[in-house]
């Protein structure tokens, strides 16, 4: 791992520290919006923009909320539904100039809503219909993005999360890549603690588990490593204050979790996460991350201990899934989604993942996160 800056000046002029081949074009910024609007004005003739709406409440973003082609996105309410990207391909359909680049402005759903309708508008079934591994698309609009939390690795994945009727799982293809992410960290200053830890406590999870994988490749495994030391440093900090050379160690340590994520794959605590994301639609997935991992400590002990050390630091209290609405009816439902997370498993036990990740192995988990055992 290079140095790391303690100041924008030093950020900016950084030379790639990810070792993964990334096919997105990366620009650290020290101002972001004014970067993007810039890039945009030079390389784009027809843009659109999916803004997350709650950045409409901070003056950074004034200038974007001022386009005139734009769709507010409420992430706060729901994590992005293929029904949502469905309706945005239409809108987007409908205009008299259909966009060539779609800019999303956000967090991790509102990335990945953007990357689902970018390649969605090229491909004529419903957006549940593309959930999954290796399916025939063609290429979409071209995705730009501007993260405004560090720790999702949205920015550069070629992965679109999505809740559809029947599971969680995301577009799974090279063309939800985005093209360019202007990645500033001064930009998570308005977001509240909660966002800010949870999605750095997401960051942390993806590099912890493709270092635990069995499928990973090496140099996501070393990229996962040098994430996951970032990610540590900062979360074990109280994170109530916004400081720069945190929130530059946070954007760091999310695009190397973007970088592992694609020759590395996440396991159980994840594949845990999509049955609690089901039965709770409020339930943030990074939140969702953590409640299942309090549950493994068998299967990730280390894991376990940094997740209860981080929650004591930032003086969090640990999540409830009766919280989000989540109870002892919901188990069976959650087990079956769980169980069809193949890939995640294997990616967990090896070879022998059918024999480890069984029906009532998964049900015990769950019943322990909702308080039955």
């Amino acid at each position: 791992m290079k140095k790391i800056p303690t100041d924008l000046t030093g950020y900016i002029s950084l030379e790639p520290w990810w070792r993964t081949e990334v096919p997105t074009r990366i620009v650290p910024s020290a101002d972001g919006v004014e970067d993007l609007l810039e890039m945009l004005g030079e390389e784009a003739e027809n843009p659109f923009f999916v803004l997350d709406s709650i950045l409409e409440e901070q003056a950074a973003f004034a200038s974007l909320f001022e386009q005139k082609r734009k769709f507010l996105f409420n992430a706060s309410e729901s994590e992005p539904r293929t029904g949502d990207v469905d309706r945005l391909v239409a809108l987007l359909k409908s205009l008299d100039d259909v966009p060539d680049i779609l800019v999303g402005v956000g967090g991790g759903g509102t990335m990945d809503l953007t990357k689902a309708t970018g390649i969605c508008l090229a491909n004529p079934k419903p957006a549940q219909e593309y959930q999954g591994y290796g399916l025939d698309m063609k290429k979409g609009a071209d995705v730009w993005v501007l993260p405004t939390l560090n720790g999702t690795g949205a920015e550069i994945t070629p992965i679109a999360v999505l809740r559809g009727p029947e599971k969680k799982l995301g577009i799974n293809n090279p063309y939800t890549e985005p093209v360019v992410a202007v990645i500033d960290p001064q930009l998570s200053a308005g977001a509240k603690k909660f966002n800010r830890f949870f999605t750095m406590m997401d960051c942390y999870f993806h590099h912890y588990e493709i270092m635990q994988s069995k499928t990973s490749q090496r140099e996501a495994v070393q990229d996962a490593e040098d994430g996951l030391r970032l990610a540590r440093e900062v979360l074990k900090k109280d994170l109530g204050d916004h400081r720069i050379e945190d929130a530059i160690k946070s954007a760091m340590a999310s695009v190397l979790g973007g970088s592992s994520t694609i020759g590395g794959r996440v396991g159980a605590a994840h594949a845990i996460s999509y049955g609690l994301s089901n039965s709770g639609p409020k339930l943030p997935h990074s939140v969702a991350v953590t409640l299942s991992m309090l549950a493994l400590e068998d299967l990730y002990p280390d894991g376990f201990a940094d997740t209860v050390q981080f929650l004591r630091v930032n003086h969090m209290a640990e999540p409830k899934a009766r919280e989000y609405g989540i109870g002892e009816g919901e188990v069976e439902k959650m087990t079956r989604v769980a169980l069809g997370m193949e890939k995640l498993w294997q990616s967990c036990f090896g070879e022998e993942w059918k024999e480890r990740a069984t029906q009532e192995y998964i049900r015990n988990i769950y019943e322990k996160i909702v308080g039955v055992k």
